[in-house]
């Protein structure tokens, strides 16, 4: 069981379908729940009706201080509602190092996939990228459209024998101990290394321990699509309602470059993806 579940807040039209989601899963986990409050309203010049004026740095700082009282009172009264034990955290420090900072105190993090449309939403210069390579926690991604009721029933594991694959399945255990199905996808998109050749029987073994699914074998060739169309198209035949993989990249130049599939599920996912790094 997940027993402290972290949530990203901020003043973007996403952050009320995240709480939404995290009040779930903390119920589903009797868990206790932190919401982490990281926002940033910039200077800068904008139009009114009365032509150009301009928002310095303590009007924007205003803005926050406001839009940040609202969200805590908003939060807390649905954690009451809900029954879920909750607690605030908040900082100063760019969003990104914020909730990865504040969530290595609990066992998951729930973050949203970036929408460009969502004005008001704390991302900056790759959010998702520098909080699911720094927080050290397994983070869920709700993608920027939808609505999801549930999660975990039917889970897509992405299979590549690797140190972060092997991280994720077991950072997805308190979710696969509930779930109805399991399918374990593999492709062809990675040149075969004997180091990494794990018999499947090894894997549905593990899961047998575990309490999970067994898990059902799915492979696709990526010779015609890349990896982010096979492992989405592989979730929409299995009706999965979550995907689990690993998350790939590294740093440069003070930038996370992101891993093929990685980047692929970030731009186009459809299902809420559990990343482990």
């Amino acid at each position: 069981m997940y027993r402290r579940i972290a949530v990203h807040l901020d003043q973007g039209l996403d952050s009320s379908r995240r709480v939404e989601f995290s009040l779930q899963l903390a119920r589903a986990h009797d868990a206790h729940l932190t919401g982490i409050y990281a926002s940033y309203v910039s200077p800068g010049y904008f139009y009114d009706e009365a032509g150009l004026w301009v928002r310095t740095m303590d009007m924007a700082r205003r803005i926050d201080e406001t839009g940040r009282t609202a969200a805590q009172l908003t939060f807390s009264q649905a954690a009451r509602e809900s029954g879920v034990a909750a607690s605030w955290r908040q900082g100063d420090d760019v969003p990104a190092e914020c909730v990865a900072k504040h969530a290595r105190s609990s066992d998951i993090l729930v973050i949203s996939q970036e929408n460009p449309d969502d004005v008001d939403a704390a991302v900056g210069n790759g959010f998702v990228e520098h909080v699911l390579m720094s927080a050290g926690r397994p983070v869920i991604v709700l993608p920027s459209a939808g609505t999801f009721k549930g999660v975990g029933a039917r889970v897509l594991y992405c299979w590549n024998r690797s140190r972060e694959a092997a991280r994720a399945i077991a950072d997805a255990a308190p979710i696969l101990r509930n779930a109805n199905a399991l399918a374990v996808l593999t492709t062809d998109d990675v040149e075969p290394d004997r180091n990494l050749e794990v018999p499947f029987e090894d894997l549905a073994a593990y899961c047998a321990c575990h309490g999970f699914p067994a898990p059902a074998h799915q492979s696709r060739s990526t010779q015609e699509i890349d990896v982010g169309d096979a492992i989405l198209s592989t979730a929409a035949d299995f009706s999965a309602d979550l995907i689990v993989m690993g998350a790939y990249g590294h740093s440069r130049m003070r930038q996370w470059v992101m891993g093929g599939a990685t980047r692929a599920m970030l731009a186009a996912m459809t299902v809420p993806v559990l990343f482990s790094h």
